[in-house]
């Protein structure tokens, strides 16, 4: 699928860390982006919207508005890494990318090209415009190929034996030296995310982690639930160290907005629905969690509330 890759120009990547005893999933989004201190990759703005599907799947849309900074070389190609594991994340599917600043849909590719094997022409002419998703399991630099119909992973309760397998989501732009915005919208499942216990069923979401390097000027986001849930048989929480509000409707969705994300500072979404007696969720564990999980969250409010109160004495 491609042979040897040069070094490349890459504006996001993507990848999933651990699990906790409290949730199911987390999502850490290694970014370079906006406030952005002469970054040479900014966000001038992202949105991150979540839908709960009623099997516990995700349906997950992201918006990126990048700003590009001249580094010496043209660039060409964004990408996102993800791990997926058989207790956490088993597939990625619905794939869809769109540059919102031109109007193109992006084409499945399935070879992953090489931006230091082009021209800027032939670049433009043979590789712009497409997207790939590639097994890097083995090697980042000799990617496979992966087919979300046959490469799934069987789902594992927490705690079992695991499968993991590590993907590649990227993207082809024009050859670009630089931009002031770019908008990219990037649009798919994920299966096998939530995890169903006797009483409850709950996931965590987690778009940005404390791994990341790179800040954000504006961060949005919104959770959402299935059809029948909502803000009396649900909970959601937002937990970050910088700006924030949250605000949550009345079917129960968590709206929040994070101003002037740092490096190295984190954003996820704790939530938790009843479970109902049509659930479809895959991953099942017995044992009861919601009393668990709020102790959890109602420990994390305390610790939190502390260290603002301390800041402020500072």
């Amino acid at each position: 699928m491609g042979s040897q890759r040069t070094v490349r120009a890459i504006a996001v990547s993507l990848v999933i860390t651990a699990v906790t005893a409290a949730a199911v999933l987390f999502l850490g989004f290694d970014r370079h982006a906006a406030g952005d201190g002469g970054a040479q990759v900014s966000y001038n703005t992202v949105d991150m919207r979540a839908q709960m599907l009623k099997n516990g799947d995700l349906h997950v849309t992201q918006t990126f508005d990048y700003r590009l900074r001249p580094c010496g070389t043209p660039w060409r190609q964004m990408f996102q890494q993800y791990t997926l594991s058989s207790d956490r994340v088993t597939n990625i599917s619905d794939i869809s990318i769109k540059d919102l600043t031109t109007g193109r849909v992006y084409t499945q590719d399935t070879t992953v090209h090489s931006p230091g094997g082009y021209g800027d022409y032939g670049w433009n002419n043979e590789c712009a415009g497409r997207w790939y998703i590639a097994d890097i399991t083995r090697s980042q630099t000799a990617p496979e190929p992966y087919d979300a119909e046959l490469d799934a992973l069987t789902p594992t309760a927490v705690g079992e034996p695991k499968q993991t397998k590590d993907v590649e989501i990227g993207w082809n732009i024009p050859s670009t030296a630089s931009a002031n915005s770019m908008r990219f919208a990037l649009s798919m499942t994920w299966h096998g995310v939530s995890t169903a216990y006797d009483d409850v069923v709950a996931l965590e979401w987690e778009p940005f982690s404390a791994l990341n390097a790179t800040p954000a000027a504006r961060v949005t986001g919104t959770f959402t639930f299935p059809e029948g849930i909502g803000e009396s048989n649900s909970w959601a929480w937002l937990h970050t160290g910088a700006a924030s509000e949250t605000t949550r409707g009345a079917d129960g969705s968590l709206r929040f907005t994070v101003t002037d994300l740092p490096g190295g500072e984190y954003i996820n979404v704790v939530v938790m629905t009843e479970r109902r007696s049509d659930s479809a969720v895959a991953r099942t564990q017995a044992g009861a969690m919601k009393r668990r999980i709020l102790n959890q969250e109602q420990w994390e409010a305390q610790i939190a509330d502390d260290d603002r109160r301390r800041r402020a004495r500072g």
